[in-house]
C-alpha cells in the first residue's frame, strides 16, 4: 500500500485524458437530455405568445398558488426557487423564498435569477410585462375550466421535461370528471348554493370552477344568473330559490345558516345539508380541483 508521500502522481497526459472524458460525458448527457425532450422548442402561452425553451428550466419562480401546486405535483420542488406568500400548499412550498403576494416584488424575482417564471395571466397582468422588459423568461397560464387546467399541467410537464408525471397528474383530473359525469347522469337534479361568505352573501357565479363542477354533478347553481366569478348575490333571491344544499368555504358559516331565521325555510337548513369544503380546492387552478369535484359531489349525493 502507498502511504503519505509514497503515492505516485498521475502522469499529466493521463490526467488530461480523464478530465476530457468527464467533460465529454457531461456534455453528452446534457445534449442527450435536451434531445430526448425536444429542446429547443416554443410553446404558446395564455397570451398566444410563442415562448422559446432552449434548455430545461432549472430555476423556477411561481407567481400564483395554483401554479405552485402544479409544479410540486409534477415533481419540481427542487427546481422551485421562489413563490408568493399565498403559496401554502404543499407544506414544503412555505419554505421557499417569497416574492410578494398579489403585488409581485420584481426585484426579489430578478434576484433569484430564474430561467423561468410561471405566471398567471389574470393575477399577474401587471408583473408580466415588467419582468419581460428586464429579460426574464415568463410563461403565463390562465385556465378557466378543469380540462384547461389538465391541459396546462401537461404543457408545464413538457416545458420542464416532466411529461410522464404531468400526464399522470392531469389524467387524474380527467378521470374524476368522467366518473362524476357518468355517476350523476340520470340522478335527480338538485339546487346548490356555494358561498365564500355568508353575510353579506358572496356566491359562486357563472364561469367559475364551482359552476362547472355543479353542472358535471347534474346540479343547478342557485346563483346561475349572477355576474361571473365569486360575487355579491342577493340573499332574498337565494332564499327564494330554496337550495337543497349549501356549501361554504368557512366553517363558521355552518352555524350561521343553521341558526338564521331567514334561512330556516330552505331545504338545506331544514334537512341540515350545510357543508364545509376547503375553498382552496374549489378556487385554485391546480391538481386539487379533482379533490374539490369529488368533495362537492359527495355532499350533493347526500341530498339526493
Amino acid at each position: 500500500m502507498f502511504r503519505g508521500r509514497d503515492v505516485p502522481e498521475l502522469p499529466k497526459r493521463l490526467l488530461y485524458v480523464m478530465k476530457k472524458i468527464i467533460f465529454l460525458t457531461i456534455a453528452f448527457c446534457s445534449i442527450f437530455s435536451c434531445a430526448c425532450f425536444g429542446y429547443p422548442f416554443n410553446v404558446k402561452d395564455a397570451r398566444g405568445k410563442a415562448i422559446d425553451f432552449k434548455t430545461k428550466p432549472m430555476r423556477i419562480v411561481s407567481l400564483a398558488p395554483g401554479n405552485t401546486e402544479i409544479l410540486f405535483a409534477v415533481g419540481l420542488s427542487d427546481r422551485v426557487v421562489g413563490v408568493t406568500r399565498f403559496c401554502d400548499y404543499p407544506a414544503a412550498a412555505k419554505k421557499k423564498t417569497k416574492v410578494g403576494d398579489m403585488n409581485i416584488d420584481i426585484e426579489a424575482v430578478v434576484g433569484l435569477k430564474p430561467d423561468l417564471v410561471l405566471a398567471h395571466l389574470a393575477l399577474n397582468s401587471a408583473a408580466i410585462p415588467k419582468l419581460e422588459r428586464l429579460g426574464i423568461h415568463v410563461f403565463a397560464i390562465d385556465p378557466r375550466t378543469l380540462s384547461e387546467v389538465a391541459r396546462d399541467i401537461r404543457t408545464i410537464g413538457k416545458i420542464t421535461a416532466r411529461p410522464r408525471t404531468a400526464d399522470s397528474v392531469a389524467a387524474r383530473i380527467d378521470g374524476v370528471v368522467r366518473r362524476v359525469k357518468t355517476a350523476s347522469a340520470g340522478k335527480p337534479q338538485r339546487k346548490a348554493l356555494v358561498v365564500i361568505q355568508s353575510n353579506p352573501l358572496w356566491a359562486a357565479g357563472p364561469k367559475t370552477f364551482v359552476d362547472e363542477m355543479l353542472a358535471m354533478a347534474n346540479v343547478k347553481n342557485v346563483a346561475f344568473d349572477a355576474r361571473a366569478g365569486f360575487v355579491p348575490f342577493s340573499r332574498e333571491v337565494a332564499i327564494s330559490r330554496n337550495p337543497d344544499i349549501i356549501i361554504t368555504g368557512l366553517k363558521s358559516d355552518i352555524e350561521f345558516f343553521g341558526k338564521s331565521p331567514e334561512w330556516r325555510s330552505t331545504k338545506a337548513v331544514k334537512n341540515k345539508r350545510i357543508y364545509y369544503v376547503n375553498s382552496d380546492i374549489l378556487l385554485r387552478a391546480g391538481p386539487r380541483l379533482a379533490d374539490g369535484l369529488t368533495d362537492i359531489t359527495r355532499r350533493i349525493d347526500l341530498a339526493r
